[in-house]
């Protein structure tokens, strides 16, 4: 089924491109090796292991399709394949990421519409973007190769239907906006897994009244950036596991927003970036009080908050025009999570280097060291250090 859908996507694609010669067709791609081991202090918890373990092959693959239409009208998709992915093997994933028609009236006027990652903070409009990244493991929020480890679309905004951003100059200064609205975020989408109000919504369309609202505003003077990136929305409860027997409460559907900033700043060879992203979810004190007591009685695997925490500094110097090296630290935690994030969150830091061998290739390496600790709730020693060692080699594709 899989294979006709994504035949049914592509054979008209490509009759488009041969009745029209000016449709631009380019892509990505990031291939890496990976070698990763883990260490628990002073022993592993009960079911786990310190791991070790080999990967390699295509992390991420995108391929988009944009069109001019003229009188500042053009178009634009972007397919992602994420993990080697193969629908006869069930690896990976494959994603319609981006549709949308787009008009250029100005530089203080521009309006998307379709399916779009819309602004917000700075890298994630480009986060799979990977050769415009010196990184093969991306700061943490950003790595889709984790997907199905992190829903990351549930801490930072999901895809928007409408945006309207510009610029616009005051001497030295841009001052840069953008505005956005669209669905609700991915759980009140309709699946097979699902399935939401059957007999009246189809599958991949929502079940809701509800939309969701964000923008960014920031301003821009030489090489220094700066913003403030802000979203609400909603946070689907309504079958939250409420232990690690899978028993589940129905919490509702509970306010949310998002505050972030970003900074990005280049000085000689040196280069720093760096964002902070705050999502918090409005409780009541009767569902605050349930949190606290399943946290009590299971803390390795529920939190007693929904509040997520993302930042990341990046220290890029740029040896020569071919290659540069960089250290990064980067935090993320989903307090609601603490089976994956721990007590505090998981975070650790990066050194790395890209050599730019032309426009087209890039060898990269990376090394990423990351840390937790875990309340596994065992009478002996229930507090265990976590620490997590990733060795990557790689080179990203511009075709």
């Amino acid at each position: 089924m899989c294979k006709k859908l994504i035949l049914v996507i592509f054979l008209p694609l490509m009759s488009t491109i041969y009745a029209q010669s000016d449709m631009d067709i380019y892509g990505y791609a990031q291939t890496s090796y990976l070698y990763f081991n883990n260490s628990y202090d002073p022993y592993p918890p009960e079911g786990e292991e310190n791991y070790k373990y080999h990967n390699m092959g295509v992390g991420q693959l995108n391929l988009f399709f944009s069109k001019n239409f003229g009188d500042d009208f053009s178009a634009f998709i972007n397919f992602e394949f994420i993990n080697n992915f193969s629908s006869d093997k069930n690896f990976g994933s494959f994603n319609l990421q981006e549709a949308y028609l787009k008009w250029d009236y100005r530089n203080f006027l521009k309006v998307k519409f379709g399916m779009i990652i819309p602004q917000f903070n700075n890298l994630f409009e480009i986060y799979n973007r990977t050769p415009l990244l010196p990184y093969l493991i991306r700061p943490k929020l950003y790595d889709a190769t984790s997907g199905n480890l992190v829903d990351i679309f549930d801490i930072l905004p999901q895809r928007a239907l409408l945006q309207i951003n510009g610029s616009i100059p005051v001497d030295a200064l841009n001052f840069e906006y953008s505005m956005f609205l669209g669905n609700p975020p991915n759980k009140f989408i309709s699946s097979s897994n699902n399935d939401l109000l059957p007999g009246y919504v189809a599958y991949g369309q929502s079940a809701e009244n509800y939309l969701s609202y964000g923008g960014r505003f920031g301003t821009r003077i030489g090489d220094l950036r700066l913003g403030i990136s802000g979203t609400i929305d909603k946070d689907n409860r309504r079958n939250f596991m409420k232990n690690s027997d899978e028993e589940t409460a129905d919490l509702g559907d509970l306010d949310r927003y998002r505050i972030g900033t970003d900074l990005s700043f280049k000085l000689g060879d040196f280069e720093l970036n760096a964002e902070y992203l705050m999502v918090k979810t409005s409780l009541t004190s009767d569902i605050q009080d349930s949190l606290n007591i399943w946290n009590e009685l299971d803390p390795y695997f529920v939190g007693n908050s929904f509040d997520k925490t993302f930042y990341y500094a990046a220290l890029q110097y740029n040896a020569t025009d071919r290659w540069n090296f960089y250290v990064m630290y980067d935090y993320l935690n989903d307090k609601v999570d603490p089976y994956y994030f721990g007590l505090d969150g998981y975070y650790g830091y990066h050194i790395g280097s890209a050599y730019y061998i032309n426009d087209s290739v890039i060898l990269k390496l990376q090394y990423n060291k990351n840390f937790a600790r875990y309340d596994t709730g065992e009478e002996v020693n229930p507090v265990k250090k976590y620490s997590e060692n990733n060795y990557a080699a790689g080179v990203s594709i511009t075709f």
